[in-house]
């Protein structure tokens, strides 16, 4: 599945825990894509023809007591300016959204499903 969407100002919650994101407009988010969390890839310069390598959380942010949302960790690449769009094709399905005690502990989970997003990247 591949969407484009409009990027949208979050609360800088992922660049404090280490795994800045890149928030989408909801409204642009297929409505058949079931809230988990996916291996992905991001274009963001359109018609550059480069694909980089991310992981995708849509749904409720249950650590933070937050609502639903879609954001991207892009892998191995700094943004220094956020674009207005990117476009996302989701690859594989990870696991559920999952509720967690503390930050540290989703920290340690993003970065156990950054690990096995790299495995399905590397088929």
């Amino acid at each position: 599945m591949q969407f484009t969407a409009y990027v949208v100002t979050g609360a800088g919650r992922g660049k404090k825990i280490g795994t800045p994101t890149l928030n989408v407009n909801l409204d642009d988010v297929p409505k058949k894509l079931k809230e988990g969390i996916y291996a992905c890839r991001v274009q963001w310069k359109v018609g550059d023809g480069r694909w980089a390598d991310a992981v995708l959380h849509y749904g409720p942010r249950p650590v933070f007591k937050d609502s639903l949302s879609c954001e991207v960790h892009i892998l191995d690449e700094h943004i220094e300016h956020s674009p207005d769009m990117i476009t996302i094709d989701i690859m594989k399905y990870l696991r559920p959204v999952l509720d967690f005690p503390s930050p540290q502990a989703l920290k340690k989970q993003i970065e156990k499903d950054i690990e096995e997003a790299r495995n399905i990247f590397m088929e």
